[in-house]
């Protein structure tokens, strides 16, 4: 059985061997096929480019070198030639030069073709370089001079405007005679380093503009020119003294000019109208550029009629005079319009102040306080706040402010009230549901309950003051009505008094006292010193004390003066 295993295997690997074997052969056959082929044309190629190229090239060397090795040879003879006789050197040299095109012409058609394209090339692309370096530009021609090139013709205008500007006291010093000539123009092409500015051409018109030119430090204020001084240094410390003549109170703060100054060196006309000293330039600075304008009122004049016919707010006319008010009298001089500097200096510093921040005021009720009372449990205090603020002033004058921050510095305290909600009633002895405190819409509450008929009123009675009301229940039988505080407030005194009777004063603050007389002996529910409430019972109705028949007389004393108590009870 194993003979017949081990043959079966190695006939198998005989099959095997031979179908791997002429695979590859065939795939060997398939791969060389391409290769042959590349390599065909590969070595045609070579044939064609030795044959065409190489072959020439080498031709071309051996005639160069041959043409090298004719050069040496006549080259000792045409020397000493040259040095015996230079005419038959000349005749034997052009001899020898055509005999060269003749005999070596595919050198010289060698470099005619190769070496002329690429020099071409070579001159083409500097050619280029230049070109593209260059700018078309203007070339300004001015009085017969020409001044420079511009990039165009608003540059030259500019130039034109900036010397007139510089020139203008010189021309009124000619009667307007024209000092600017007129220019002419020509388009070429120029490096972009050789272009001008309007600055560089101005100074060009002025020096060709016939007038005795200095170099000079133009002035210039918000644009417009001022005058020229011959040294900068002296300029910018004429302006500088301004400055430091504020005093800004604060060493951080930004003191400047609220005109564009400006300083222009340049070529100016060399006379005294344009050409200052610094005492003259400091003269100017200092000046008025237009005086304080006021207005006397006259009959009939209103402040709006006033703001109205010099076209400004009446809000401005205000703010111009802190102290003046709708009331205004024949004669009062009003400030239109401020007096305004030369120049003004601005003056920009930090400054913080501190704002009050109200309290909030929280009522709470309270059922076991009687309406129409109130208790103040905690005081309400105002917060603060600290704001700093930016603020611009011209010439001293504040003229805006920005915030920078706010800082709360101090918390409001709520100041909270007690209200009270309970109704009152009550009675004496066997006497029930008098009812409940009422109110008038005065300041106080009726200060007598089931009693709300006055039988006197306050005045002058035969000669003398009755300085109260008396208060009687309608119908008669007064006696036993509840008798209560009009307001919260501290009792002054409970007791009794040879004319009020049983009595009750007490003191409501700020001056405000009330009082309640002839009450029933023994019927006082309070005592000196206590605190209470609006509609809080004091007694009864009675009649002790000077009296005719039982009431209750009610007196309000404001710093110690009787008032008519019926303002206060909406009576």
């Amino acid at each position: 059985m194993f003979d017949l295993i081990y043959k079966k295997l190695y006939i198998l690997g005989l099959f095997t061997a031979r179908y791997v074997t002429g695979f590859f052969k065939w795939l060997g056959k398939l791969v060389m096929k391409p290769v042959k082929a590349l390599s065909a044309v590969l070595f045609a190629a070579f044939v064609v480019v030795d044959k065409l190229v190489l072959s020439s090239a080498r031709h071309i060397n051996s005639e160069i070198k041959e043409l090298f090795g004719d050069i040496k040879r006549v080259f000792g003879k045409l020397v000493s030639l040259f040095k015996q006789d230079r005419n038959e050197a000349a005749v034997t040299f052009k001899t020898y030069v055509k005999k060269a095109f003749q005999r070596h012409g595919i050198v010289f058609s060698f470099f005619t073709n190769i070496v002329t394209p690429v020099v071409a090339l070579v001159i083409l692309i500097a050619t280029i370089r230049y070109w593209s370096s260059m700018n078309l530009a203007l070339k300004i021609t001015y009085n017969n001079a020409d001044i420079g090139y511009v990039g165009s013709e608003s540059v030259y205008l500019d130039a034109e405007d900036k010397a007139t500007e510089r020139l203008k006291t010189a021309i009124a010093a000619n009667d307007g005679e024209a000092l600017i000539k007129s220019a002419q123009y020509k388009i070429v092409p120029v490096k972009l380093n050789n272009m001008k500015d309007s600055e560089a051409i101005c100074d060009k018109i002025i020096e060709y503009s016939n007038k005795n030119i200095t170099n000079a430090c133009g002035i210039y204020i918000d644009g417009e020119f001022l005058c020229a001084v011959k040294n900068e240094t002296d300029a910018t410390t004429v302006f500088d003294n301004i400055l430091t003549s504020y005093d800004a109170g604060d060493s951080n703060a930004i003191v400047s000019f609220v005109e564009n100054i400006e300083y222009v060196q340049g070529l100016y006309p060399d006379d005294d109208n344009t050409v200052w000293g610094a005492d003259r330039l400091s003269e100017k600075l200092n000046s008025k550029k237009s005086e304080a304008v006021y207005y006397t009122v006259s009959s009939g004049d209103t402040v709006s009629g006033i703001a109205q016919k010099y076209g400004i707010s009446t809000a401005k006319l205000f703010e111009l005079n802190p102290g003046l008010n709708e009331k205004i009298h024949v004669g009062d001089r009003v400030l239109i319009s401020s007096e305004v500097n030369f120049v003004r200096v601005q003056v920009t510093k930090t400054e913080v102040r501190t704002v009050s921040i109200p309290y909030n005021t929280v009522k709470v009720e309270n059922p076991s306080m009687y309406k129409g009372t109130s208790k103040t449990v905690t005081k309400g205090q105002n917060g603060e706040q600290q704001i700093t603020e930016l603020v611009t002033y011209i010439d001293g004058v504040r003229v805006s402010s920005k915030e920078v921050s706010r800082v709360t510095t101090k918390e409001a305290v709520d100041e909270k009230i007690q209200v009270g909600t309970k109704t009152y009633s009550s009675g004496y002895g066997s006497i029930k549901n008098y009812g409940t405190v009422q109110s008038y819409g005065g300041k106080f509450v009726w200060p007598a309950i089931g009693a709300y008929s006055v039988s006197s009123g306050f005045g002058y009675r035969h000669g003398r003051l009755h300085g109260g009301i008396d208060i009687v229940k309608p119908g008669g039988n007064s006696t036993g009505c509840p008798v209560v505080a009009a307001a919260s407030g501290t009792v002054v005194s409970a007791g009794y008094h040879p004319s009020w009777g049983y009595n009750v004063l007490i003191n409501h603050g700020n001056g405000l006292q009330t009082r309640y007389a002839h009450m029933i002996r023994g019927s006082l529910k309070v005592s000196a010193g206590q605190r209470v409430s609006a509609g809080q019972q004091l007694g009864n109705i009675g009649s002790t004390g000077n009296v005719t028949g039982p009431h209750l007389h009610f007196e309000v004393y404001v710093n110690g003066t009787r008032v008519n108590p019926s303002g206060y009870l909406g009576r």
